[in-house]
This record gives C-alpha cells, structure tokens and sequence, in this order.
C-alpha cells in the first residue's frame, strides 16, 4: 500500500479512546493508535505473552483485530459525516508469523471505494523489521453515531 508507515516513523502513539472513541476491547489487548492525518489511524502492539498463541507467535485474532480496525479507521476518516462503521465482511491473508514477546506490530488501512452507506478498504500488518505478516480487505458499513 502507498501509505504503509515506517517502522521508525516517529508519531506518538495513543489509546483509541483519545483518538477516536472508548473501545474497552482495544485497552484491553493493549492496542494503540498512531494518528495519521488524511489516511485513519496505525494500530500498533507492542507484543506481550497475552497476545501470543501457542507457538510464541503474535495471535491470529489479534492481527485481524488490527488490521479490522486501521481499516474501519480508514472508512470513516474518509467519511464526510464522520459516522462510524461496522464489519460487514473481511478476508485476510497471513504472509509469516508475527513475533514474539517484546516484538511490535503496526496496521495500516486504506480506502479503496466508498458509496454512501458501504466503505471497502484493504489493510497491512508489518512488523517492527518492516515486513509484511498479513493483508486483508474488507467491507465496512457506515452507522450514524447517534
């Protein structure tokens, strides 16, 4: 993707809540947002042992949990009305394994297509050594905040 990040680009990570909304299951795993202007926030772990699977490795759900939301980040940064957005679908290719304890994850997302109610956007996991461990696309629908 044109806006992946660079592993040492120097954008002072917050919680989601601070970004954009509280989202207990974020705080939860630890999961912070690295704000991008015009492109919808990075989400970045630092991997602890709550985040591995069985093999030492960053767990599957939580690289689709980071790639699900940099790229609903992306749907609605993109969004005139600013609304959030719920999955609809979303596939995901694991390219290598995530890392283990005291490694860091970052997910971009991108929008490729929006109409008025729908938002379909591919997402990037890489490493803190730059290199790819997933992809996904997904479809994103947009919900009024009210």
């Amino acid at each position: 993707m044109s806006d992946t990040p660079s592993p040492t680009a120097a954008v002072r990570a917050i919680p989601y809540s601070e970004y954009r909304m509280e989202v207990p299951f974020l705080d939860h795993l630890k999961v912070l947002v690295e704000p991008r202007e015009g492109s919808g926030g990075i989400m970045v772990v630092e991997l602890e042992r709550e985040h591995l699977n069985g093999r030492m490795q960053a767990h599957g759900g939580l690289i689709m949990t980071l790639l699900d939301m940099a790229m609903a980040s992306a749907a609605r940064n993109h969004d005139a009305q600013n609304r959030s957005s719920v999955t609809i679908e979303m596939k995901c290719n694991f390219m290598r394994p995530g890392g283990g304890i005291d490694g860091r994850l970052r997910a971009s997302g991108r929008l490729c297509h929006a109409s008025r109610s729908l938002a379909f956007c591919d997402g990037e996991v890489h490493d803190s050594n730059g290199q790819l461990i997933a992809t996904a696309s997904g479809t994103f629908k947009y919900v009024s905040n009210s």
